[in-house]
């Protein structure tokens, strides 16, 4: 069965010299130095398969870039193992900004306090800037005929065991969530790792699949039925749906993410991908596709991010602790 939840990118190397960053300059303020934007160009990483929310921002976002690059940034998609896949490849890429990683911070945040894994460390990667936050939701294939979420837990708890529970991979937050929502419950589930957004997708709306923690706006509601959303308010894509604090579930953890770059790449280099990622994300495009897929678009600096990432990553220390989950 797949694995993982959202589409990773590489990008080309390139050196920085002084001349090439001063003609990069003069084309944009906001462009990179001559010598990157003339090598492969600006390489994005979505960490997770094609279809994901993940990548369509991707490549919506390179689109947008565009108009603030000399060239088009190319998409690469590097699914696997939670994302965590993209981030152990872009370690060992050059410490240039020639490659990027646009995904969530899960990998970050999440994976070090669920598996201690020696290929990725988190002092490897400098935090770019904030550009997403985006809820998840609890879904169900229509062919069980459920009308709410406490339907589900009723159904669960008959069939204690045997109904099949989908999310993105181990350590991803698809997968804490269901954690949290089958200890609250009371209710034991089959757990199914997914590595390709549509196959989980197609598994339930077949009924091979019974539910999943999915991202918004990915799949056709006429098979497949959201019954919650996790997040402390509704969304503008789902404005009547009940949130998981409304039903008394615990607080939700939040998917949020951005733009990453190698350790050791320049200051400089990092100011200047962040003032291009920002203005990119002000076009209008990548905003209504953001409003489409249910995505918060929540820019923040490399600073800002770095902090947050540092803060998410105490609370989700803490509440793996209350499920009783350990480092392996």
């Amino acid at each position: 069965m797949p694995d993982v939840m959202h589409a990773e990118m590489e990008m080309c190397a390139g050196s920085v010299s002084r001349r090439g960053a001063m003609i990069g300059a003069a084309l944009s303020a906001f462009a990179f130095d001559r010598a990157v934007a003339q090598s492969q160009g600006l390489r994005i990483v979505a960490p997770f398969s094609a279809g994901t929310v993940i990548d369509a921002m991707a490549r919506r976002l390179a689109e947008a870039l565009s108009l603030h690059l000399p060239e088009r940034p190319v998409v690469m998609n590097r699914d696997g193992a939670s994302g965590t896949l993209a981030f152990a490849e872009l370690a060992q890429s050059p410490a240039d900004g020639s490659s990027v990683i646009f995904g969530a911070a899960s990998p970050l945040v999440v994976h070090p306090h669920l598996r201690r894994d020696p290929k990725l460390d988190p002092a490897d990667y400098r935090p770019v800037c904030q550009m997403f936050e985006q809820p998840l939701v609890l879904v169900v294939s229509r062919r069980l005929e459920l009308r709410n979420v406490a339907d589900l837990v009723e159904l669960a708890k008959k069939r204690a065991g045997a109904l099949k529970f989908g999310h993105y991979g181990l350590a991803s937050a698809t997968h804490i969530e269901l954690l949290g929502f089958a200890r609250t419950a009371g209710v034991e589930v089959i757990e199914v790792p997914y590595r390709a957004h549509g196959q989980l997708v197609a598994d339930l709306a077949s009924g091979a699949l019974d539910a999943a923690i999915s991202t918004p706006g990915t799949f056709d509601t006429g098979v497949i039925q959201p019954l919650m959303l996790i997040a402390g308010q509704p969304i503008a894509l789902y404005p009547d749906l009940p949130t998981s604090a409304s039903l008394g579930f615990p607080p939700a953890l939040p998917v949020f993410g951005g733009v990453f770059a190698r350790a050791g790449t320049s200051d400089e280099t990092l100011a200047r991908l962040a003032r291009a990622f920002r203005a990119a994300s002000e076009e209008p495009d990548f905003q209504a596709t953001a409003r489409r897929l249910g995505v918060l678009t929540i820019f923040g600096d490399g600073d800002a991010f770095a902090r947050r990432i540092k803060e998410e990553s105490l609370r989700v220390q803490a509440l793996l602790g209350r499920l009783g989950l350990v480092s392996q």
